[in-house]
């Protein structure tokens, strides 16, 4: 089952490299690799702790943990001690991708650029309520085939007037394929 992104590669007709096409096609029940996280001053440090997202740490070990959960997937993600959980389903009428951690919920739009898989936050949403432009979080998100062919990742937030909130880099390693399903 493909998950969000897989479905607006493929309704978009987006050339992504093989590795990004591979994941979000049937995206694996784990993955592993490393990530090193960035985070901004003390006020946006806070507000990412309580959205779920880890402190600063160098390179540490990274995991992926992706479950099919209704029209979506439940991602857990695992930095070293450290959890953040989201719920990530795809919207066919805005033929956006819907995140939702915790109380938050954000509308993500995807393109290609430079080969890589370039995801926008168009509209956010917190308690169900819309957030105005001016308080909608921002990222600056990507996803690519690295030289070794995993999937490389660059994935970053801030608020505006906050700065950063988390910016989190690495790669995962995929797991073979099982040509048996």
């Amino acid at each position: 089952m493909r998950d969000a992104f897989g479905e607006i590669i493929a309704s978009q007709r987006l050339e992504v490299p093989p590795a990004l096409l591979r994941f979000h096609a049937q995206p694996p029940e784990r993955s592993q690799g490393v990530v090193t996280v960035e985070g901004g001053n003390r006020w946006a440090r806070l507000l990412a702790g309580l959205a779920g997202f880890p402190p600063p740490m160098a390179q540490s070990r990274f995991r992926l943990d992706v479950a099919p959960q209704g029209r979506g997937h439940v991602w857990q993600r695992s930095f070293g001690k450290y959890q953040t959980r989201s719920r990530l389903r795809f919207d066919p009428r805005k033929g956006r991708a819907m995140e939702r951690f915790g109380p938050v919920e954000l509308e993500l739009s995807a393109s290609v650029q430079q080969g890589a898989l370039v995801v926008t936050v168009e509209k956010a949403r917190l308690f169900g309520l819309p957030l105005p432009r001016a308080l909608c979080p921002q990222s600056a998100s990507m996803e690519f085939e690295t030289p070794e062919g995993h999937l490389g990742f660059d994935i970053s937030a801030s608020l505006p007037r906050i700065g950063l909130l988390v910016r989190y880099s690495g790669h995962l390693v995929l797991p073979e394929l099982d040509v048996r399903r």
